[in-house]
C-alpha cells in the first residue's frame, strides 16, 4: 500500500510540473472575412525554450465595430517537434499606432492537449507589433505551462 501511494504521489506531482514558455515566432496572416469583423488565420514558425514548440495556428477576430482598442480573440493550436498539441484560447487588445501598425497585445489560456499536454493547464502572454499590410510579422510569447 504504501508503496503504491509513493508511486501516486509521484505521478501526481510529475503531472503538476510548471515550465516556461518563452518564443518567438515569424507569422503569416490570411484573412478569411474583412472587417468589421476581421478574421485571420494566423500561422508562426519558431522555437520556445523547454518545450520545443515549433509551430502555432490561431483564428483570430478582431472587433472594429468601437473605438480602439480593438478586442480580439479565438482558438490556437500550439504543435511540439514530436508531434504533440496544446490548445488555447485567447483575448486581447490591438491597438493602432500612428505608422499604420498595430500593437497586439492577447494572453492565452491553455485549455488542454495531447501527449505530454494531455493535462496541461497555464497561461502565457503574446506580443507582436503587427502590419496589415506585410504579410510576415514576429510574436513573442512568455508563460507558463503546468502538466
Amino acid at each position: 500500500c504504501t508503496i503504491t501511494l509513493l508511486s501516486f504521489v509521484s505521478c501526481k506531482k510529475e503531472r503538476n510540473r510548471s515550465v516556461p514558455i518563452e518564443g518567438t515566432y515569424t507569422t503569416t496572416n490570411e484573412i478569411l472575412e474583412p472587417a468589421p469583423l476581421l478574421k485571420q488565420r494566423i500561422t508562426g514558425i519558431g522555437q520556445s525554450t523547454h518545450l520545443d514548440i515549433i509551430k502555432f495556428v490561431a483564428v483570430s477576430v478582431m472587433n472594429t465595430t468601437t473605438p480602439p482598442p480593438f478586442q480580439i480573440g479565438g482558438p490556437a493550436t500550439f504543435y511540439a517537434g514530436n508531434g504533440d498539441v496544446f490548445y488555447t484560447t485567447f483575448s486581447g487588445t490591438s491597438t493602432p499606432n500612428p505608422d499604420g501598425t498595430l500593437t497586439v497585445v492577447m494572453t492565452h489560456t491553455i485549455t488542454g492537449g495531447t501527449g505530454k499536454f494531455k493535462h496541461g493547464s497555464g497561461t502565457f502572454i503574446g506580443t507582436t507589433i503587427a502590419n496589415l499590410k506585410n504579410p510576415t510579422n514576429t510574436i513573442v510569447l512568455k508563460g507558463v505551462l503546468i502538466f
